[in-house]
Order: C-alpha cells, then sequence, then structure tokens
C-alpha cells in the first residue's frame, strides 16, 4: 500500500473510532483499525512520508502553485497560453473566485493540514503504547508540526485578508483545525483573525524548535527532512515578515553564527536548481524530488513535479522556427530581463516579420556575450534564464539552440525562457513529466538579505550592507567575505534594475534578483505593500492590461469552499 493511502485510511478511521453508532457502523475484518496502526516508529514515519509529498502534489509544488499562481500575481511570468481566460486575469491581478488553479491550491494546503493532523493524532495514540519510543516520537512530532505551520503559511499569507499582525491582526485569516473531523458540522468553521492565524503557526514552530533541537539530518536518505535549524530559520522568516525585528534577529542571526552554514560558490549555486548539487552547504530546507518514470509529476503520488512541464523552454526546430519542449504556458515577463540590467537590444534584425534562427542579428550575439564576460549584466539572469539563440538546451540527445518563445510576436517583447527548475539534459516530456530538480525553499542567502533588513530596522545599517553584499558578491563569484569593487555603497546605491522600485534599493533588489522563480517575490510585495508600483512597471501582460486594486494582495476563498461551509466569509473585493 502507498504511503499516502496509508495515511488516509488511518485517517478514514481515526474518524470512524470516534464516532457515534448512528452516523456509521461499518465492520471490516481485514482494515486497519487505530488500535492496530500506527504500530510502530516506522508506521509513523511512513505516514510523515505522506505528509512531506503533499507538498509537491498537484496544487503545490508538484505543479500548480509557483507557475500557475505565485508566478502571476508577482509577474515573474508571462502567457503564452492564452486559452484560460481565468488564467489570464490572475496575471491581470483579477484572480477570480472560480478559478480552478487557485481551489487546487487551497486543495492541498488544506489536505496537508488534515494529513498533519491525523499524524499528530496517530502519534499520541503510539506514544500510550510505546513510551519507551518516546525521543524518535518527539522526532516526527516535531516534522509534523513544522508541515502543519508551512501548510498554514501558505494558506495565511496567500488568503489572509491582511497579512501583518501587528497592522492588519483584526482582518480574517483563516480558519484554525487541529483535528481530523468527525462530523460534517466540524467542517463548518469560522476564520480567526491575521493576528490568531500567525499565533498559531509560531505556536507550532516553537514546540517543533523544542523537539528538534540539536537535530541534524546527515544520513543520505534522511536529508530531506525537518532540522532544528531548519525550524529556527523558518521562524527567522516569519517573525521579518512580520516586522518583528527583536525576534527576527535573534533567530536569524542563530542560524547565520552557529548553524554552520555557508554560501555555495557561484559556480554550485548556478545549477543549484537543475537536479544538481543539492542538499548544499547553504540548504535550511528543501523539497526532496526525484525523477519518476511511473507517475506523472503533478500528483503527490508521484516523486516528482511537473512544474518543468509548465515553464518548460522553447528551441529552435529543424525548420528554424520554434519548437515546444513540453507544455511551455509560461516565459519570464520581458520587464524582468531588462530589470537585470540587460539592455542588449533585441535578438531579431529590424524589420524581421518571420521569427526564424536565419534573422537573429550576429551583433546582437556579439553584444550579449560580451556582457556576460564583463558581467556589466547581473549574472544571475542566467541562472534563472535562458536567453533565445544564445544559449542551448539537448533535445533527444542533441543540442539545440534555445528560440524566441512560442506565440509571441517577433518585435513584440524578450520572450526567454526560464533555466531554473527545467532539465538541461532533455525536455520533460522526456523524463515523463516529473522532474527530479529539489526545491531549495529555505536557504541562507534568503536568511542573509531577511537579516540584513532586520539590521536595518535595528540601528546597524553598516552591517545591513555587508549582508547584502555577501549575496551580491557570490553572484559575481567573488570571495564571500571580502569587500570587492562590486559591493553597494550604501542602502540607497543603485541596482542593475532602472524602475522606481528597484533602481534605489539594493535590499529589495537582491531579494527580487536572488530568489528570482523560486515564489518567494509576491510575499515580498504583500508584506511591502508595493503591489501598485509593480502593477505600474509591469504595466501589461499578453492578454490584456494589469488592473491593480488594493483588495488584490488578498485572493479570494474558492467558491466551492464558500458553498461548502456556510461559516466561511469572502475576502472584500470578490
Amino acid at each position: 500500500m502507498k504511503i499516502f493511502q496509508k495515511l488516509m485510511l488511518f485517517v478514514v478511521l481515526t474518524a470512524m473510532a470516534s464516532c457515534s453508532e448512528d452516523f456509521v457502523n461499518v465492520v471490516n475484518p481485514g482494515a486497519l483499525a487505530p488500535s492496530q496502526y500506527p504500530a510502530s516508529v516506522s508506521d509513523l514515519e511512513q505516514l510523515l512520508t505522506g505528509v512531506y509529498a503533499t507538498q509537491h502534489a498537484s496544487g503545490l509544488y508538484g505543479h500548480t502553485m509557483l507557475a500557475k499562481n505565485l508566478f502571476l500575481w508577482d509577474h515573474t511570468t508571462d502567457l503564452s497560453w492564452q486559452g484560460t481566460p481565468t488564467w489570464i486575469q490572475m496575471g491581470q491581478n483579477n484572480s477570480q473566485p472560480n478559478d480552478s488553479f487557485l481551489y487546487d491550491t487551497w486543495r492541498e494546503l488544506w489536505r496537508g493540514v488534515q494529513r498533519s493532523n491525523a499524524l499528530l493524532a496517530g502519534i499520541e495514540t503510539y506514544r500510550q503504547k510505546a513510551p519507551q519510543d518516546g525521543a524518535a516520537i518527539d522526532q516526527i512530532k516535531g516534522q509534523a508540526l513544522f508541515l502543519r505551520a508551512w501548510y498554514y503559511f501558505y494558506l495565511t499569507s496567500i488568503w489572509g485578508e491582511g497579512f501583518n499582525a501587528g497592522t492588519e491582526g483584526g482582518k480574517m485569516g483563516v480558519p484554525i483545525i487541529t483535528e481530523v473531523a468527525i462530523g460534517l458540522d466540524q467542517t463548518q468553521v469560522p476564520r480567526k483573525t491575521v493576528k490568531e492565524s500567525w499565533d498559531f503557526i509560531i505556536s507550532d514552530l516553537k514546540t517543533a524548535e523544542t523537539l528538534l533541537a540539536g537535530v541534524n539530518w546527515t544520513g543520505a536518505t534522511d536529508k530531506y527532512k525537518v532540522s532544528g535549524w531548519a525550524v529556527k530559520g523558518f521562524l527567522g522568516k516569519i517573525y521579518a515578515y512580520q516586522a518583528d525585528w527583536a525576534n527576527a534577529k535573534t533567530y536569524l542571526a542563530d542560524v547565520i553564527t552557529k548553524s554552520g552554514k555557508s554560501l555555495t560558490t557561484f559556480d554550485v549555486y548556478k545549477d543549484m536548481f537543475n537536479g544538481k548539487n543539492e542538499f548544499t552547504s547553504e540548504s535550511l530546507f528543501e523539497l526532496n524530488l526525484n525523477v519518476d518514470m511511473t507517475s506523472r509529476g503533478g500528483d503527490d503520488q508521484s516523486m516528482g513535479s511537473s512544474l518543468g512541464m509548465v515553464i518548460a523552454p522553447t528551441y529552435v526546430a529543424d525548420n528554424g522556427g520554434q519548437a515546444a519542449s513540453a507544455w511551455s504556458n509560461v516565459f519570464p515577463h520581458a520587464k524582468n530581463i531588462a530589470r537585470f540590467g540587460f539592455a542588449e537590444g533585441h535578438y531579431f534584425k529590424p524589420g524581421t516579420t518571420s521569427a526564424n534562427i536565419a534573422n537573429v542579428d550576429p551583433a546582437y550575439i556579439t553584444r550579449s556575450l560580451d556582457a556576460r564576460k564583463k558581467q556589466t549584466v547581473d549574472p544571475r539572469l542566467w541562472v534563472a534564464c535562458y536567453q533565445p539563440y544564445v544559449d542551448s538546451m539537448i533535445v533527444s540527445g542533441k543540442k539545440r539552440p534555445i528560440s524566441h518563445y512560442l506565440d509571441v510576436s517577433e518585435t513584440d517583447m524578450e520572450a526567454w525562457s526560464f533555466r531554473k527548475f527545467t532539465n538541461p539534459l532533455g525536455t520533460e516530456a522526456e523524463i515523463n513529466m516529473a522532474n527530479g530538480a529539489n526545491i531549495p525553499w529555505l536557504r541562507l542567502a534568503d536568511i542573509y538579505l531577511l537579516y540584513a533588513e532586520t539590521l536595518s530596522h535595528s540601528g546597524d545599517n553598516a552591517m545591513a550592507l555587508e549582508y547584502i553584499n555577501k549575496v551580491k558578491r557570490r553572484a559575481y563569484g567573488l570571495p564571500v567575505n571580502a569587500p570587492s569593487g562590486i559591493d553597494y555603497k550604501s542602502l540607497t546605491g543603485l541596482t542593475k534594475a532602472s524602475d522606481a522600485v528597484l533602481k534605489n534599493d539594493p535590499l529589495k533588489y537582491e531579494r527580487w534578483a536572488e530568489l528570482f522563480g523560486e515564489g518567494h517575490w509576491w510575499l515580498d510585495v504583500r508584506r511591502w505593500q508595493i503591489g501598485d508600483k509593480e502593477a505600474a512597471y509591469y504595466q501589461r501582460i499578453r492578454g490584456g492590461t494589469i488592473q491593480w486594486e488594493a483588495t488584490d494582495y488578498a485572493q479570494p476563498i474558492p467558491i466551492n469552499e464558500v458553498t461548502a461551509n456556510v461559516n466561511m466569509k469572502q475576502n472584500a473585493g470578490y
């Protein structure tokens, strides 16, 4: 029996055992019962694996949450595919309550909560049978609490009517559910406040911190598990997000000075998102994925992710035109290319009317290669993206140039392809839509930048600037801890970006550039309340003009949930 199936069976059995006789009376002598399962630490580990697996379920990192939700809200992407109206509206910051992609994410996050709750109940049942296994049980419980906090983190961040518990704490957050429902009435749960939602998340993580104190998984088969340092890093991230600078400083400094983590070299970093260099020296927590030739990646039954199918590069076909390497639905928004400092013009010669490699301007190639060599453009552009007609990928064992992206007019925009979380050695279809590239969800560069932000709010601008520069130096292949010629001189120094949001804000620029395409920028946009400025910068997507309203920070509760839960109130503006 697959692990997730055992987990779901345990959920059902737990509920049945708690029901009154008039609710259900089913006898199956061949089935597992709560008195029989879990019956060992190994059983608890199996259930825990199912809770981890939910992170890459279809609605989450297995398919939808990045490329079909977060990337559209913060304009990491533009849409090549124009056949789904609600998806276009999402890219216009006009999400709809009936959007199926949004519902997928909502559903899978609650599935993660449900599975966490079922495991936590099983833990306490088993603890009574085997108190001698207390240490192992505590480690499993600590991981389960971290994961439940992780699911609630996204529920609150995406659907909380407000974000900051201090300034918006009284607004609507999300329902808090800590037990498996045993009847319909227990599914009719009203929303707690934003403050109550964040307090609950922090409470779970504080308990996990105690249970996982000193735990650092080093075995080859255990590296994906939550460590004590992952918990501290997550807490530091949340405190910074909530502008609780005192607590943020304590936790982030602890990770930086005591965890033993360090930034990798640039050569390691640039391939850290493509199935290579996993669990590096800067990784605190990453979603562990593997190529799966037996099951589609957009499902938690699979060991991989189909994210790469959605963002798949396009390449030059035999006729010199474009070919999709998979679904190839989205590409980096053209404004992002300029934000990295790329200003080398268009790849096609003036007057081009046909997107064919024969019409590429040779001078463009020369300028582009020179910009890379001289680092006049942020090197992270080519970590995150493939450049048309300059970069290449492998298709059926043959090296093919990256092409101008599909369906985009020849002169309309710079239509590059994504590199992060794609397979450089073959197309996604060749690996059965199940990409095995790990997703480094929490890493030291993120911690450094959050710490810099915290220091800037704590009166230590000099040290804040140093931690920003550490991240920048690595991006340029320089020693992290030594002053360099590319260092920012102040917290308002010039960046590679030329727009009003990032031009004179190294902290914001470095978070945008360093973490580009990793799913963090939308939460930064939300907590800094710069959605209107970002919308003004990006202006439009291929489907139409971006339409920004103040209520767009909080996404609409899916209509399915509003219909099913009589106590569920919709967010303002929908």
